[in-house]
C-alpha cells in the first residue's frame, strides 16, 4: 500500500511537461493564443506567459488523464475569456474635465474593441476559417471532420456525421492533425 496517486500532475510534473514540449505542439499553442486573443485585450504572448505561470504555480491543475496541450490550450481559453468578462465589469473610467496650461481635457481612450475592430476580427476569423477548409479541398471527409472542430462538435457526433467506424474516425483524424501541422505558418493561422 504505497502513497495515493494525485489525481493531477505536480508542479514539477508541469515544468517538466513544459519544457519539453515538441516544436509542433508550441505551434499549436501558438496558434491557439493568437484565435483566443482576437479581439480581446490581451497579447498572445502575454496569455501563454499567464497560462504557464497558472499551470506552474497551481491555481490551474492538470488532470493526470489529460494531454499537457490540451489542457493548456483549454486554460488559455479560459483565461483569455476570464480577462474579457472582467474588463467589462468594471465600470466605465471617465476622468472629470481637467483642464492643462493648453485648455484640453483628458479623456481616456475606450478599450472595448470598435465595430470597425470587430467587423475585421470577424473577417480574419473567415479567412483563417476558409484557409483551413482549403487545405482539405482533396478530401471531403476531412473537412468535415475539421468543420466540425472549428463548430466545436464532439468526436461522437463528428463520427456519426462522417459514417466512419472508431478506427477510420481515428485514422483521418490524424490525417487531419499532421496536414495542419506540415501547414506554413505565417503568424496566423494556416
Amino acid at each position: 500500500m504505497g502513497e495515493p496517486v494525485c489525481s493531477v500532475l505536480s508542479q514539477d510534473e508541469v515544468v517538466e511537461a513544459i519544457r519539453v514540449l515538441s516544436t509542433a505542439n508550441w505551434n499549436r499553442l501558438r496558434r491557439a493564443a493568437i484565435v483566443f486573443c482576437r479581439a480581446r485585450p490581451i497579447e498572445a504572448d502575454d496569455l501563454i506567459q499567464e497560462t504557464f505561470a497558472r499551470a506552474i504555480d497551481g491555481s490551474r491543475n492538470c488532470p493526470r488523464n489529460v494531454d499537457i496541450v490540451r489542457f493548456l490550450a483549454q486554460a488559455m481559453r479560459s483565461i483569455a475569456s476570464s480577462t474579457t468578462k472582467v474588463l467589462s465589469r468594471q465600470p466605465e473610467f471617465r476622468a472629470a474635465p481637467l483642464f492643462g496650461d493648453d485648455g484640453l481635457a483628458f479623456d481616456p481612450p475606450d478599450g472595448r474593441p470598435t465595430a470597425e475592430q470587430q467587423a475585421i476580427s470577424k473577417e480574419e476569423v473567415a479567412e483563417i476559417r476558409r484557409a483551413t477548409l482549403d487545405l482539405f479541398q482533396d478530401d471531403l471527409t476531412a473537412q468535415v471532420l475539421v468543420e466540425g472542430m472549428m463548430e466545436g462538435m464532439d468526436g461522437e457526433d463528428q463520427r456519426a456525421t462522417t459514417g466512419l467506424s472508431k478506427v477510420g474516425f481515428a485514422s483521418k483524424r490524424r490525417f487531419v492533425r499532421r496536414r495542419l501541422d506540415k501547414a506554413p505558418f505565417d503568424g496566423r493561422m494556416p
